[in-house]
């Protein structure tokens, strides 16, 4: 059996190494990080599980439930209700089925997710060389200007994305993906993600595997059936093969030097894009916003998400949307930023983020800034954009790059062998089973050629 080095543990990585030191391989697992998850981290503030990366279980996928069931590591849907705040400070309540409780007499106006079935039943209708972006989408088909806004806003934020470089092909691709997985559903794994990933380490560890964090990679030199990984410790490690999880930031950055350079794979990771997110966990004394005298005091003594009924235009740093962990009732509230909007925030440092993000909480509750600051017991959050070893939070498709990820999904001369979110064959970029996905299938892919 083959000697294979895995790059980074994240999920990719971990489940690549699992299966391939199950099957009987010789796996070394290097990592930069002092711990296994890559963009999975936990933290805990008293009995609460705070995520600072990845969170949600989106949808039912298979694998990633049949892992999680397998290693005993039980999860909880997210229930609850959504609420949606307007600038004049009314808040309206949806339904089970989405629909907002005091929703314009015009019943047949088309929402956000409407508009994206459309997108998607018109993309599939063209040549499949035809893309635009959603912008040019939402300009060719001359959407209401408030429809616009606010389908902009949702993808933008969703997909950490630029709308006026993001793929409607590629959204397609992801709804429909979606929609196999019943992604209108969440879960959360109880007592944290991070479980996952330091699961699967003493997995790994059990089958034999070798797992070194704090090892750095500067060098991957290769040539067909050898590879020789070059620490940043001047150290370098001998194998036959090896799988290359790497962020895709990481790889744009070409913080990791490949000689030679398989150009074809950084060009194709070149095509797609890394997006950036601004997300901070607000831990309270109590969950404040649930004793609320207030007319949708039901719905907020429940609440998931806290959402906006249309886009606000703002150049300054603002938070739109924030959700809990319900039906958990930890007094927590997550904000969260994505895409363009997310830059805003680049200059400043934790402590002013989580003041403009009580302060919008504040504005939509109408209360005083300190009525909200005065509940704040602590703030969480960790800058994915400058983290040297992910340099983005994850990834979604620009235009014209909807073939990019099965582009780098191919392995190189059989040595060389690509896996995380970005590589997703799919359509799960950017999530946790995506990663999982791509770990299996360089896996398999491996053995195959053994």
């Amino acid at each position: 059996m083959k000697n294979v080095i895995v790059v980074g543990a994240g999920v990719a990585g971990l489940i690549a190494a699992v299966k391939l030191a199950e099957a009987g391989c010789k796996v070394t697992v290097l990592e930069a990080r002092s711990h296994v998850g890559g963009r999975i981290l936990t933290e805990h503030a008293g009995d609460a599980a705070i995520e600072l990366g990845a969170e949600f279980v989106h949808g039912e996928p298979p694998e990633l439930f049949a892992l999680l069931k397998e290693l005993d590591l039980p999860f909880y849907e997210l229930t609850g209700s959504n609420v949606r705040y307007a600038p004049n400070g009314t808040l309206s309540a949806e339904d089970e089925e989405g629909d907002d409780t005091k929703a314009s007499e015009d019943s047949d106006a088309e929402d956000p997710f409407a508009l994206l079935e459309r997108m998607t039943a018109w993309i599939d209708q063209q040549h499949q060389n035809e893309d635009l972006s959603f912008c040019e989408y939402v300009e060719r088909e001359r959407v209401d200007g408030d429809l616009a806004a606010s389908a902009t806003s949702y993808v933008e934020g969703f997909n950490a994305a630029d709308a006026s470089r993001i793929s409607i092909r590629s959204l397609a691709v992801q709804q429909r993906a979606e929609d196999s997985i019943h992604g209108d559903n969440s879960f959360h794994v109880t007592g944290g993600y991070a479980q996952l990933p330091q699961a699967l380490a003493v997995r790994l560890q059990k089958a034999g595997a070798i797992l070194r964090t704090e090892a750095i990679v500067d060098e991957v030199a290769w040539s067909a059936g050898s590879v020789s990984i070059r620490l940043t410790s001047g150290e370098a490690l001998a194998a036959d093969a090896a799988v290359i999880t790497l962020p895709l930031g990481v790889l744009h950055a070409r913080a990791v030097r490949f000689t030679p350079v398989p150009a074809n794979i950084l060009h194709d990771a070149g095509r797609m894009a890394m997006g950036h997110v601004c997300r901070i966990n607000l831990v309270f004394r109590s969950r404040w916003w649930a004793e609320i005298a207030h007319p949708q005091h039901k719905a907020l003594q429940q609440l998931s998400f806290l959402l906006p009924t249309e886009r606000t235009r703002a150049d300054e740093p603002r938070f739109h949307v924030f959700w809990t962990g319900f039906p958990s009732l930890d007094p927590v509230l997550t904000a969260w930023s994505g895409g363009p909007a997310a830059d805003r925030f680049a200059a400043l440092n934790d402590h002013e983020i989580a003041h403009i993000a009580c302060a919008d909480l504040a504005r939509i509750f109408g209360l005083t800034n300190d009525d909200v600051l005065d509940q704040l017991v602590s703030h969480h959050s960790h800058d994915w954009q400058s983290d040297p070893f992910s340099l983005g939070a994850y990834s979604w498709v620009p235009v014209g790059a909807v073939d990019a990820s099965k582009s780098m999904s191919q392995p190189v001369r059989d040595t060389l062998f690509f896996a995380g979110e970005h590589t997703d064959i799919t359509g799960h970029w950017g999530t946790v089973h995506g990663a999982l996905r791509s770990g299996l299938r360089a896996a398999q892919q491996l053995l195959q050629e053994d």
